[in-house]
């Protein structure tokens, strides 16, 4: 997906350069993110950073792991997408409880639009993960067992993935 918007910019004296609000709010880079810098052929990249990037194998290895035991649908996002799937987003009632920073549950046995191509029936537990202020990622959780087990669940999932990331530093 390429966006092109002719705009020009001036780079000020500390070398600081604005993006234009629209190119924010059509790309969700918010105040504080981080992002990665690199060069090809004299073009300057710039990436939206997610620590959880690197790890992917190891968090999808947990959550299929927890899955088989549990036989609980558990979806992990990072940014505004499914893990392992970069063209499935999730819906912007998601994206607000996951913005909101903190355990959302529902325990009504409802219909859950996660994505357009994820729908679950069941009660829903979301749990934003956050370390050192950033918000990293969030576990969802969908299935007709009781909330405290689900809740218990993502919060052991949820620590298995920030010790990932810190051991890995």
């Amino acid at each position: 997906m390429t966006y092109c918007s002719g705009i020009i910019r001036k780079i000020d004296e500390l070398g600081r350069i604005v993006l234009p609000k629209e190119l924010r709010k059509t790309l969700n880079i918010n105040p504080g993110d981080d992002f990665e810098i690199t060069i090809d052929d004299n073009v300057i990249k710039l990436k939206k950073y997610s620590r959880l990037e690197n790890f992917e194998d190891n968090i999808t290895n947990i959550i299929n792991c927890f899955s088989y035991v549990t036989k609980y649908n558990i979806l992990f996002t990072i940014n505004d997408y499914l893990l392992n799937d970069n063209n499935d987003k999730i819906t912007p009632i998601i994206k607000n409880l996951i913005l909101e920073r903190k355990l959302y549950i529902n325990d009504k046995i409802e219909k859950n639009i996660i994505t357009n191509k994820h729908i679950y029936e069941g009660k829903m537990i979301l749990l934003p993960i956050v370390s050192n202020s950033d918000l990293l990622g969030s576990i969802i959780i969908i299935s007709n067992d009781s909330i405290n087990n689900m809740t218990n669940t993502a919060n052991i999932i949820s620590n298995l993935i920030k010790k990932t990331i810190l051991f890995e530093r």
